[in-house]
């Protein structure tokens, strides 16, 4: 699926057997973006940073299991048409750990359910301003107006 800004709003999952992965339907998601991995925001200064992200095209902002990614929508220089990788025998590590590991477990997009959502993903400013709303309401609850507190101190 995409947004109105041609953005991915979460990894489509190609139907298989884990025992016997479709690699040839494989989409190469994981050849389409990367993600890093940023400090969970603490101030609103943090939380404009983290906007600033957002206002660059194909690039989302996710949380997953409480920690906080910037993704950017980006494919891989040696991506081929037909999504096989053009350097596969000298791919990076990270490209490595996709696939199947030493015990014969599946771990990609094509068939892993658990890459399926994020915790939370925002794909706009505006869906950041209204986390942080209700980050703040969460964090610091509603604040009482400086008349309000001076009526309190005089009663």
């Amino acid at each position: 699926m995409q947004n109105e800004r041609g953005i991915y709003y979460e990894l489509p999952v190609v139907q298989g057997d884990p025992e016997d992965p479709p690699c040839d339907k494989c989409p190469a998601i994981c050849c389409h973006y990367f993600a890093l991995e940023i400090d969970k925001p603490k101030s609103k200064t943090a939380f404009d940073q983290i906007r600033w992200y957002l206002l660059h095209e194909k690039t989302h902002v996710f949380i997953d299991e409480g920690s906080w990614f910037v993704q950017i929508w980006n494919p891989c220089n040696h991506l081929q048409p037909d999504n096989r990788c053009g350097i596969y025998e000298t791919r990076p590590e990270i490209c490595r750990e996709y696939g199947t590991d030493e015990d014969g477990a599946v771990n990609c997009h094509g068939v892993s359910s658990d890459n399926e959502e994020y915790d939370v993903l925002l794909t706009s400013p505006e869906e950041l301003d209204e986390y942080y709303k209700k980050w703040h309401k969460k964090r610091y609850g509603k604040k009482k107006s400086k008349k309000k507190l001076k009526k309190q101190e005089l009663a």
